[in-house]
C-alpha cells in the first residue's frame, strides 16, 4: 500500500499568532537587556583612557548594528513559525506495495447479491467491505485520482474522477447490497472506459471472491488488485479454499406438475440447498396468491397455504409437497429453519414461480377405424383429451381428411393448433404438429408388429412421457415403428424395437404404433398424462411454470398484444415498459414476480430467480493476474516531515544563535 497522510499535526492560525507575539516579545526584551560589564582591576587607568574615548565614538554605529539585527531576528522567528503551518509531524500509513504509486484508480465495490451474507467482521460483508473500504480512502495519498463504483447485474458510477475524500466516503456509506448476480465482465468494461488513456492506472475490485468470469479482456497495462472480505479475506490464489461451513438453506429451482385426473391439484417440487455439513430440521411455508409479486406480500397470511416439515442433508436435496392447489398463478416457497437456526443469507431462502397460461388448443381428430364413430371419435381418447382441460375438439372423417388444408399457413383459420389421426394414415399437414397411432404400415414401410409385448418407457425424462409408466398395461398388438437420423424413441417393446418415436421437424410430431381398442391403456391413468404431456409437448408448451428471468439480466418478454404496456416491479411503483417490436425490455435486481400490465388489461407475469453464481459458499480467485490487497496490513507510524526550505530556516536560526552568543561575550569582555 502506498505511503499516505492520514493526520497531520498543525498549528491553528491563532495559536501562530499567539506564538509569534510571544516570540517577538522576549526577542525585544533580549535586546533592551543591557548585559553587565565585568569589573577589571588595571595598574593605572590612564592607560584605558584613550581606549574609553574611542569606545564612546562607535555608540551610534553599534546602536544601529543592534537595530539592524533586532529586525533580523524577527524576520527569521516569523518564518520559523510560518514554518508551523506546514506539516511537521504527520501520522504516514505503509504497506508492502509503498513504492507502486498509481495515480488513476477505479475502485469496484460488489454489490451483488452474496454480499448480504451476514458473516462478515462487522455484520455484512457489504458492512465489512465498507469499513475496509473507508480505511483504504484513508490511505490514499491526496494526488491519487479515485472512481468510485457499485457493480451487480449492471456497473454504477458512485464518486467520478476528481471527487474529494468527503464525497467518497458519503459515497462509501451510501452502498447497498442487491439481489443480482455480479456482472464481473460489465463491470470490468466500465471501469476500463474510465481508465482510457489515463496513465499509471489500475483496478481494485472489492468483493467476497465469488466466482470468476474468465477470461477477462484487460487492457495492458492496467493492474488488477483484489480487496477481500468475508470469509475469503487472507486467501490467496494457489492455496486451498478456505472451509466453507455455513448455517445457511436455500430454495432453488421449483416446479409444478398438474394432476393429469384434476388439473387444478398439483405436486410441487422444490430443490432445497443445506451449506452446513450436518442435517438440519427446517420448514417449508409454501404460499399463492394472483396478486402477491415479492416476500413480503406472499408472507401475509391469506396467501399461505401449506407448512411442511422436512429434513435437509447437506448439500442439494429435492423435496415434494403433494396434493397443492392450482387456483392461484403464483406460487413463493420459503425455506426456515427450525430449533433457532440463525440463517446467515435470508436473502436465499425464497423462491417464485409463475403458472404458465394455458391456451385453450384445437384438436383435429382425423378417425380412420372402421367400427369408430368418426363423429366422436374413439372413447377412450375422446376421454382423454377431455381430461386435458383446455381444449377445443373437432372431428372428422378420414375420407373427408385433406392434409393441405390444414397446414401452417391455414390452420388458424380452420382453429387447428394439434392434428391426431387415429388410425388414418400417415400425412401430417405441413408445418402442424400432429399425433399419429397407428397399427398399419405407412405405404413406404415393411409392416413389422409384435403380439402380446412387454412395453416399457426408454426416455423418461422426455417431456411427452414424463410421469409415464406401462409396468401394469397389456398390449395384444404392437406395430414397431422405423425410426431416421434425429428420431427419439421413446418407448419399446422389449426386446424388438421402438413403440413410440418422436420427431422435431418443420413441426413437431409423435407416431405411437398402438391401437387404444388392441390395449387396456384406455382404462389407466397412464392415458390422459400421455395424451396430455403429448398434447403439451406438440404445441410448445410441455412447461406448467413459465421459465423464471435471471435477477439482474437484461431480459426479453414475449409480449401477447400489441398495446401500451406498464412495468411493475416487485414493491416498486408503475412504470412505462420499454419496448422492442414484440418483445418487453427489462432488468431488475428485485427478486420476486414482475409484471407487465398493457391498457387492454393483458397481464403477463414473470418470476425470478437468483443467480446460481451468488452462492455464499463459492470462492474462486479473479483470475491469475490479480494481485491480492489486505486491509489488515495497513499500518499506521508517526513519522518526521519538513520542507526543504525550513531546514534552511532552522541552519540560519542556529548561526544566528551563536552569533548572539558571540555578542553578548564581547560586551562583556
Amino acid at each position: 500500500m502506498n505511503a499516505l497522510h492520514v493526520n497531520e499535526l498543525l498549528l491553528h492560525p491563532a495559536d501562530v499568532l499567539r506564538l509569534a507575539g510571544v516570540v517577538a516579545a522576549l526577542i525585544l526584551l533580549l535586546y533592551l537587556l543591557k548585559p553587565r560589564q565585568r569589573r577589571v582591576e588595571v595598574p593605572f587607568g590612564g592607560l584605558w583612557q584613550r581606549v574609553l574615548a574611542q569606545k564612546e565614538s562607535r555608540v551610534v554605529g553599534r546602536n544601529l548594528r543592534r537595530v539592524i539585527s533586532f529586525f533580523l531576528m524577527i524576520a527569521l522567528a516569523g518564518l520559523f513559525i510560518a514554518t508551523l503551518s506546514e506539516p511537521l509531524f504527520a501520522r504516514r500509513a505503509t504497506g508492502p506495495k509503498a513504492e507502486t504509486a498509481r495515480p488513476h484508480t477505479v475502485v469496484i465495490v460488489d454489490v451483488s447479491a452474496s454480499m448480504q451474507t451476514e458473516d462478515g467482521l462487522v455484520g455484512t460483508r457489504l458492512a465489512e467491505a465498507q469499513g475496509a473500504l473507508r480505511r483504504w480512502l484513508a490511505a490514499a495519498p491526496p494526488q491519487e485520482d479515485v472512481l468510485l463504483m457499485a457493480a451487480s447485474g449492471h456497473a454504477e458510477v458512485l464518486a467520478g474522477w476528481g471527487s474529494d475524500r468527503a464525497t467518497l466516503e458519503e459515497s462509501v456509506t451510501r452502498l447497498h447490497a442487491t439481489d443480482g448476480g455480479l456482472d464481473l465482465r460489465r463491470a470490468m468494461d466500465t471501469a476500463q472506459q474510465a481508465l482510457a488513456h489515463r496513465p499509471q492506472s489500475r483496478i481494485v475490485l472489492v468483493s467476497d471472491g465469488g466466482p470468476a468470469e474468465l477470461p477477462l479482456d484487460v487492457t495492458p497495462g492496467i493492474a488488477i488488485e483484489h480487496l477481500r472480505v468475508g470469509p475469503s479475506r487472507g486467501w490467496q490464489p494457489g492455496q486451498p479454499p478456505p472451509q466453507r461451513n455455513l448455517t445457511n438453506l436455500a430454495v432453488g429451482e421449483l416446479r409444478v406438475r398438474p394432476d393429469p385426473q384434476d388439473p387444478s391439484r398439483g405436486t410441487l417440487t422444490v430443490q432445497v440447498r443445506n451449506d452446513s455439513s450436518q442435517e438440519t430440521p427446517a420448514q417449508l411455508v409454501l404460499a399463492a396468491s394472483d396478486t402477491a409479486v415479492n416476500a413480503a406480500t406472499f408472507a401475509k397470511t391469506e396467501a399461505l397455504q401449506r407448512v411442511v416439515d422436512v429434513r435437509l442433508p447437506p448439500g442439494l436435496s429435492t423435496q415434494i409437497v403433494p396434493d397443492v392447489d392450482l387456483g392461484a398463478a403464483r406460487f413463493a416457497v420459503q425455506v426456515r429453519g427450525k430449533m433457532g437456526l440463525h440463517d446467515v443469507a435470508p436473502w436465499d431462502d425464497w423462491g417464485f414461480a409463475v403458472l404458465a397460461e394455458r391456451k385453450e388448443l384445437g384438436v383435429l381428430v382425423v378417425s380412420g377405424a372402421s367400427d369408430v364413430d368418426a363423429t366422436t371419435g374413439n372413447l377412450y381418447l375422446a376421454a382423454a383429451l377431455f381430461a386435458h382441460g383446455k381444449v377445443k375438439v373437432q372431428h372428422l372423417a378420414a375420407a373427408d381428411y385433406r392434409a393441405d388444408a390444414f397446414a401452417a399457413k391455414d390452420r388458424a383459420r380452420h382453429g387447428v393448433d394439434v392434428v391426431v389421426l387415429d388410425q388414418a394414415g400417415f400425412v401430417l399437414p405441413e408445418g402442424t404438429p400432429g399425433l399419429i397411432l397407428s397399427l398399419a404400415a405407412a405405404p413406404t414401410e415393411t409392416l413389422r408388429q409384435a403380439e402380446g409385448p412387454e412395453v416399457a418407457v426408454r426416455d423418461e425424462d422426455h417431456p411427452a412421457m414424463r410421469g409415464i409408466s406401462f409396468q401394469d398395461t397389456n398390449f395384444d398388438k404392437v406395430r414397431l415403428v422405423p425410426t431416421r437420423p434425429g428420431d427419439t424413441v421413446l418407448a419399446v417393446a422389449k426386446p424388438r424395437g421402438p413403440v413410440m418415436v418422436a420427431r422435431q421437424d418443420a413441426a413437431r410430431s409423435l407416431e405411437w404404433g398402438i391401437d387404444l381398442l388392441e390395449t387396456d391403456l384406455g382404462a389407466r391413468y397412464a392415458l390422459p398424462l400421455l395424451v396430455s404431456n403429448a398434447l403439451l409437448w406438440l404445441f410448445g408448451q410441455e412447461e406448467t411454470l413459465v421459465p423464471p428471468l435471471l435477477v439482474g439480466r437484461p431480459w426479453a418478454v414475449d409480449a401477447p398484444v400489441d398495446a401500451s404496456w406498464q412495468y411493475v416491479e416487485p414493491g416498486q411503483k408503475p412504470r412505462p415498459a420499454r419496448t422492442s417490436g414484440r418483445q418487453l425490455l427489462g432488468q431488475s435486481e428485485h427478486h420476486g414476480v414482475h409484471v407487465w400490465q398493457s391498457d387492454a388489461d393483458r397481464l403477463v407475469a414473470r418470476a425470478t430467480v437468483i443467480a446460481p453464481t451468488e452462492n455464499p459458499t463459492l470462492l474462486q480467485p479473479w483470475g491469475p493476474s490479480a494481485q491480492t490487497l489486505h486491509a489488515a496490513q495497513v499500518v499506521e507510524q508517526d513519522t518526521f516531515s519538513l520542507p526543504r526550505w525550513s531546514l534552511w530556516l532552522i541552519a540560519a536560526m542556529l548561526i544566528l544563535a551563536v552569533e548572539w552568543l558571540t555578542y553578548l561575550r564581547r560586551r562583556t569582555v
